[in-house]
């Protein structure tokens, strides 16, 4: 399974309401109608909430300095071999600069990233949780940049070995329901799609994390292992990204698009034995 994870905002002149009406409406509805051409199994709109006081208590408990973005979209596909193949079709070429056309009159390109991403889950129990707008969870996305200093590898190697694996050993002291790291991956494909939008490539992000958590677990979040475990997690941050230059998200998700995505199982060779 791969995706690509698209952070947008919107032209500095166009009021906000006009963006979202944009993006979740028609916009919306011409990704579910092309979706089939484009081989697009999952579409996501994540809307960033600019005023929830959650996502100012997240930037403060974080310390991230980061501009935010003002919408995400997420798009899914079994494998990058499916987008590869929609796109060598004249129809699904033809279906994705109908898209890009559409972003045109609501996104602001180069103020705007892409890029394709794997998900790595740390905390993922069992169940579903969508944080839809009729209850009370919110999906908080933290965009981490390499910390100066470090390479790209390295950065992303403490993220995903150090500091994943530290979160999972003090799940049950923190607020979250799910946790997940997105891991950004270099790609030609992704780098074609970037172009056709003048999206510049900002190669110091190395990804980003996705919690859910339900607004009330914020609150009752207290004890002396939360107040131990959770700045723990937030001073190793500063071993692999700048926080200053990181962005931290809330947001409600409108599921447009979601189709089953069933991951193939590793090949056994031919002449094994058993």
């Amino acid at each position: 399974m791969i995706r690509m994870e698209y952070f947008i905002r919107r032209p500095a002149d166009m009021e906000r309401s006009d963006f979202l009406a944009r993006w979740k409406g028609q916009y919306a509805e011409l990704v579910a109608g092309l979706a089939s051409r484009l081989k697009i199994r999952k579409f996501i709109q994540c809307e960033v909430l600019p005023e929830d006081p959650h996502g100012a208590l997240l930037t403060r408990m974080y310390g991230a300095g980061g501009e935010i973005y003002d919408g995400i979209s997420e798009f899914w596909w079994a494998s990058r071999k499916e987008l590869a193949d929609a796109l060598a079709t004249e129809k699904g070429r033809a279906a994705m600069a109908e898209l890009v056309a559409a972003e045109g009159k609501f996104v602001d390109f180069s103020r705007s990233a892409l890029w394709f991403a794997v998900d790595i889950p740390q905390i993922n129990p069992q169940g579903t949780f969508v944080a839809r707008e009729d209850n009370m969870y919110l999906k908080g996305v933290y965009m981490a940049r390499v910390h100066a200093g470090l390479s790209l590898d390295q950065a992303k190697f403490h993220w995903l070995s150090c500091h994943g694996p530290m979160a999972r050993q003090y799940e049950q002291f923190l607020p979250f329901e799910r946790y997940y790291q997105v891991s950004r991956i270099e790609d030609p494909l992704a780098d074609s799609l970037r172009a056709a939008r003048g999206i510049e490539d900002d190669k110091m992000f190395i990804g980003h994390a996705e919690v859910w958590f339900d607004r009330r677990a914020i609150a009752l979040a207290q004890g002396p292992e939360v107040d131990e475990a959770f700045p723990m997690l937030v001073e190793d941050i500063s071993n692999f990204a700048d926080p200053s230059q990181a962005s931290m998200h809330v947001a409600k998700e409108h599921v447009i698009v979601d189709k089953k995505i069933f991951t193939r199982p590793i090949p056994v060779p031919t002449d094994h034995r058993f």
